[in-house]
């Protein structure tokens, strides 16, 4: 942890710690993980070399040097993204009042940041997602890039502080200049240093306030501030190993480029024929060459001639190496090849399966990422019980992360009918042994097939009433009359001459 007390002190410091981070392994692994994403390989620094008649190495400039990148590590990091993702994250509470306050934080502009959190962690081995109460006391967040992050942590490896940097061209004295801005925030404040052309690193004295709070206020002519109590920085972490999705194929894809693009600079180098001429005894070379393209016709000396020597491709064994190693960069970059076909009978089984190692290496990143949308919940709840005088618990919000997955709809109705033919049965055979069973068993027998709760059921079914239409008149004759007893009866109206019929 940096000391702020001592001033020299922690000038130097900061300038150690800067220098030693442009330079540092990790630092060059994110920015070769960046690279890789935008297309930009190793392969477009490819160059080719042979001996000259003096034994000396010399460039070779005319023959075909093909680079082409084949930009798969940017495929697996937007299908991780995007299956992790591309259904809004839903946050959902029963305390009351509170989802109204969620919703409005939980916005499209949230759901972006997660996104680019994820993308930026895939590429870089982590991400931070940075905080800030704006001017109308509402929080924000946003992602703020790795590569110019320095994390300082204290002796139980919490993050303490941060060391923010980025160079930034300006012109002074009619010179252009690179001028690094450096800001490190502790939990209560945040310290402005520049530095020019790599020169010594000195406090930033155009900032007003140096150093400056993190929230400032005025009332009047006073001005006033305090700290949020913590860094305002989240991290993301891909693994454990703090490793970016590169790593495991960056040879393959490296490979994958050489083999296509070396057979690309054959077909470029080896379309015609090679023309071996004996006895020759024209002008010159160059003669002969445009009689070829032209006349196609060549004159050659009594005992000349001409043989066409043509040269065979290994373009099978190349094909051959480029499905190999496009096998191995999905299966290792854990990914989903789409082009994939099989035998045409695609069930939802084998859709499954063809999802089986993208689905493991997004259980892996959703764990960490849920745990940083809860510490963004709390920030949430905090702002939101300070703001509107609330008590809400972040602990009783819920998170849910949902993934779509292609599906056959012809599988999916097959399934679909299979189940209700069965669920036929089993009530066919659940109401052929209800004359032996009590009533409870049979209602729970049916609830569990039908999935509902049969104590609700139960508690519906003794509501229920029993209804009857008192104006629906029955006409009893005979005997029939005789057993129904006086006291049951309802008073009716009489109608027309008494026949020995009574109506009831």
């Amino acid at each position: 942890m940096l000391q702020t007390d001592n001033m020299s002190t922690l000038v130097a410091e900061v300038k150690r710690l800067v220098s030693n981070d442009r330079g540092s392994k990790l630092k060059q692994e994110m920015q070769t993980g960046i690279n890789y994403y935008e297309g930009k390989h190793d392969i477009a620094n490819y160059r080719l070399f042979y001996f000259n008649n003096e034994g000396e190495i010399v460039e070779e400039k005319h023959r075909s040097n093909t680079r082409i990148a084949h930009q798969y590590f940017t495929e697996l990091v937007d299908q991780k993204v995007q299956y992790l993702l591309s259904n809004p994250i839903e946050v959902t509470t029963e305390q009351t009042g509170l989802q109204e306050y969620l919703d409005e934080y939980i916005n499209e502009d949230f759901q972006l940041m997660l996104q680019e959190l994820v993308e930026g962690a895939s590429q870089k081995s982590y991400e931070y997602a940075f905080w800030k109460i704006d001017t109308d006391n509402r929080l924000r967040f946003k992602t703020a890039d790795a590569l110019k992050i320095i994390p300082i942590y204290d002796e139980f490896y919490n993050i303490d502080q941060i060391i923010y940097y980025y160079d930034d061209q300006i012109v002074k004295d009619n010179k252009q200049k690179t001028v690094t801005k450096i800001q490190l925030w502790t939990k209560e404040e945040v310290f402005y240093f520049v530095q020019e052309d790599g020169q010594a690193v000195k406090l930033d004295n155009s900032a007003e306030y140096n150093p400056k709070p993190h929230l400032l206020a005025q009332k009047g002519e006073d001005k006033f501030g305090k700290g949020y109590g913590r860094v305002p920085f989240i991290c993301l972490q891909n693994n454990r190993s703090k490793t970016n999705d590169l790593q495991p194929i960056k040879d393959l894809i490296d490979d994958y480029d050489m083999m296509a693009c070396a057979l690309s600079n054959n077909l470029i180098d080896f379309d015609h024929p090679i023309y071996a001429v004996r006895g020759y005894e024209g002008d010159n070379l160059s003669t002969l060459v445009t009689n070829l393209k032209t006349k196609k016709t060549v004159g050659v000396g009594e005992n000349g001639g001409i043989d066409v020597i043509t040269t065979n491709i290994p373009v099978e064994a190349r094909r051959t190496k480029l499905e190999i190693d496009k096998e191995a960069i999905y299966k290792f970059g854990m990914g989903f090849d789409s082009s994939q076909t099989g035998d045409g009978n695609i069930t939802n089984v084998v859709i499954k399966s063809r999802y089986s190692l993208l689905d493991l290496k997004c259980n892996k990143i959703e764990v960490r990422l849920r745990a940083v949308i809860k510490e963004m919940l709390q920030l949430i709840v905090e702002n939101i019980n300070e703001l509107h005088g609330k008590d809400y618990d972040a602990s009783k919000v819920e998170v849910a992360i949902t993934r779509d997955v292609m599906a056959n709809k012809a599988d999916n109705a097959t399934i679909a009918k299979t189940e209700a033919e069965t669920n036929q049965v089993l009530i066919n055979n659940i109401m052929t042994a209800a004359p032996r069973l009590d009533d409870r068993t049979v209602l729970e027998l049916l609830a569990g097939i039908l999935e509902v709760d049969p104590g609700e059921v139960e508690k519906a079914l003794e509501e229920q009433g029993y209804q009857t239409d008192f104006n629906q008149f029955t006409e009893v004759t005979g005997d029939e009359a005789e057993q129904i007893p006086t006291g049951n009866r309802e008073p009716v109206a009489e109608s027309g001459q008494s026949n020995g019929q009574t109506t009831l």
